[in-house]
């Protein structure tokens, strides 16, 4: 059996700490492959009954264990196949500078991810766009002009050798 703390903002009733055994891991791998497998599948999948498979996962949300299910789009197939990795120094990363930063990202529907980081940096943004010219058009008018930052360098993603969202379940 494994003990995972977990804080989840989402649901103030969750449980401090949430015990998982070995099927509760091995819903949680099929999950991780396809989050809207039929309930019926997934219980025979991992050999229980539809109800108590039905309640394990649902107890695996109500914990947090499971944030949230979502659909993963190919940004190609949508016209966003560049990947821009921005790292960026902040003039004074202050506690108020840094949540107006994280605001301003959070606001921007082409940043895919905002990650503080310990090092020479304060983030790292990945940034999705149509072409080099739309990720300048970006830099321009959010980057460059965003208060509190001292300096950015983009790189840009060639290709993606590997990008999974699974966690690794042992």
């Amino acid at each position: 059996m494994v003990s995972i703390s977990l804080r989840n903002r989402t649901s103030p009733e969750s449980a401090a700490d949430a015990f998982l055994d070995a099927i509760d891991l091995k819903i949680l791998r099929v999950l991780q492959q396809d989050s809207v497998i039929a309930n019926q599948a997934l219980a025979d999948e991992v050999g229980l009954s539809p109800p108590a498979c039905l309640k394990r996962v649902r107890r695996l949300r109500a914990t947090g264990v499971i944030q949230r299910s979502v659909a993963l789009l190919a940004p190609e197939a949508l016209g966003y196949p560049l990947l821009t990795v921005v790292r960026i120094k902040l003039d004074r990363p202050r506690e108020k500078t840094m949540r107006d930063f994280e605001r301003r990202m959070g606001e921007q529907p082409r940043v895919a991810q905002c990650l503080t980081v310990a090092g020479d940096i304060d983030y790292v943004v990945l940034v999705r766009s149509k072409d080099v010219a739309h990720y300048q058009e970006f830099a321009r008018h959010v980057l460059a002009t965003a208060p509190g930052i001292r300096s950015y360098i983009s790189d840009i993603v060639l290709e993606i050798p590997k990008w999974t969202t699974e966690i690794p379940l042992q």
